[in-house]
């Protein structure tokens, strides 16, 4: 080693892919800095619900299920049909077992039951109780959920990271790579310069930079909105691009075009601030047709895929009964849908509102006459207990009979993740453009593109994503420097 370097590593973020690389590269015997921009540890794996998503595991088998690793895979790419990497998406899917058996090696915990999620279309994030369940929409169940959240990752992990000795420095921002040769050789940050053998980028998304790379990078987010408005963002502050700035200093191959997770729901701009909440359960969601396209039950995972398809045009559509029935503690929130709120966003121009179906469909856009078949069928399902087109579940759900009648847009209003960074390979180096590794570089997480695709496979993706490549790139970094 000569004798200018500082340390082994410098990794830039301290959420879950930070700290997982932090701690396997100490664990086989690197020096290594963490510099977090904010003031306190965790980034968007300590905000998500903590849903891991992995197969084959400890707890499967304890719960009777079998899983395998190349299941996991066909699942993987099929859904994502096939445009990602295949021998990284291979190498994530064999490490996410392991990663998830050594967090629970140092004090995760999940509890030993299948869940199930809500059959009402509400926002199907983790389930109440924890457990394993579908995180998207495969069989067996592969979503691991702790019943703290992801705040239990960042703390199972915080408490090895201090026993290892990690030096870790918080409301330190890096803004610029040292790149000598063609080679990292460290950061300059506040003035200083560290140098390493390694710089890891695990500093999140682009779901907080500015709205010009947004558009760039997540055109979805944009295209599904009206002219002026802008996409909420999901993520922790600290996921502003930086990862794609640093990867562009030092020459990396950025990737990741509308790869991650949209987030779709009704279209309320007048809405009050802060306002929380899900329509009422007897709605369905039609295109600019005035036809059901998809289950209004479908995914999280896979609802902004089906919305994009239609043009980004979809309505949901519900009756005076329905608002009549909106209560907001059905969803959980303080703040949510009831028959006031309807109202009020009918008078701000938030819902349309119209006597009957064939009025309403021609203040939408749609075909009055193909409004009026997708209701009745509708309607006649819920008789008959079943969906002839999507064959959902129709349990406690009320015909749409009583005008008036109500719509509102439903779009992809937001995300909560990105997969835009330098493209990795399944040891998690970053890449130039012409597909070489960038000697020194690594990136992991959101920061590391190619894991994440256009379809989110699930809940878990993301945490899994995070902790298993931060992980992979650690023991890289750990094995070249150390030759452990």
């Amino acid at each position: 080693m000569t004798q200018d370097v500082d340390y082994d590593l410098i990794v830039i973020g301290a959420g879950g892919a930070g700290m997982s690389g932090a701690i396997w590269a100490a664990e086989a015997g690197c020096k290594v800095i963490i510099l977090e921009s904010e003031d306190r540890i965790g980034g968007s794996t300590a905000l998500s619900d903590g849903v891991f998503n992995a197969a084959d595991t400890s707890l499967q088998r304890k719960l009777g299920l079998t899983d395998s690793i190349d299941d996991y895979y066909d699942y993987y790419m099929t859904l994502n049909a096939w445009r990602q990497p295949a021998a990284l998406i291979r190498r994530f899917c064999e490490e996410a077992t392991p990663t998830l058996e050594w967090l629970l090696s140092i004090g995760v915990t999940y509890p030993e039951r299948i869940a199930h999620k809500p059959k009402q279309p509400v926002f199907p994030g983790s389930v109440e109780g924890g457990g394993l369940y579908s995180a998207g929409v495969e069989w067996p169940p592969r979503g691991h959920c702790p019943v703290e959240g992801g705040s239990v990752y960042i703390n199972a992990m915080e408490n090895r990271r201090a026993v290892l000795g990690v030096e870790l420095v918080l409301n330190t921002r890096v803004r610029q790579l040292i790149v000598e040769d063609g080679a990292v050789k460290g950061v300059e940050v506040d003035g200083q310069t560290l140098r390493s053998h390694a710089v890891l980028i695990a500093c999140g998304g682009i779901a907080n930079a500015d709205h010009e790379m947004v558009r760039a990078w997540f055109p979805d987010a944009y295209d599904t909105l009206p002219e002026g408005y802008h996409p909420r963002a999901g993520s922790a502050v600290g996921s502003r691009g930086d990862g794609v700035r640093l990867g562009e200093q030092a020459g990396a191959h950025i990737i990741g075009k509308n790869c991650g997770l949209a987030v779709s729901g009704p279209f309320l701009p007048n809405a009050p601030q802060g306002f929380h909440g899900y329509q009422p359960t007897s709605v369905v969601y039609v295109n600019g047709r005035g036809q059901r396209f998809a289950p209004e039950t479908a995914p999280y995972a896979v609802m902004p895929g089906l919305i994009k398809e239609q043009g980004f045009k979809v309505w949901g559509v519900f009756d005076e009964g329905a608002r009549l029935r909106s209560d907001p503690s059905r969803s959980g929130f303080a703040r949510g849908w009831d028959p006031d709120f309807v109202l009020q966003s009918v008078a701000n121009g938030d819902i349309i509102v119209a006597d009957t179906l064939e009025a309403l469909a021609g203040k939408c856009a749609m075909r009055p006459g193909a409004l009026r078949v997708t209701v009745d069928q509708f309607n006649e399902d819920i008789g008959a207990g079943k969906d002839r087109w999507f064959l959902r579940s129709m349990e406690d759900i009320h015909p749409i009979l009583e005008g008036p009648f109500y719509a509102f847009r439903h779009v992809n209003g937001g995300f909560t993740l990105t997969g835009v960074g330098p493209r990795i390979d399944p040891d998690a180096h970053a890449l130039d453009e012409d597909g070489r590794i960038i000697p020194g570089l690594f990136a992991a997480g959101e920061s590391g593109a190619g894991v994440l695709g256009e379809r989110y496979v699930g809940g878990g993706n993301s945490v899994a994503n995070a902790i298993t490549m931060g992980r992979v790139a650690g023991m890289t970094i750990g094995r070249e420097v150390k030759g452990l």
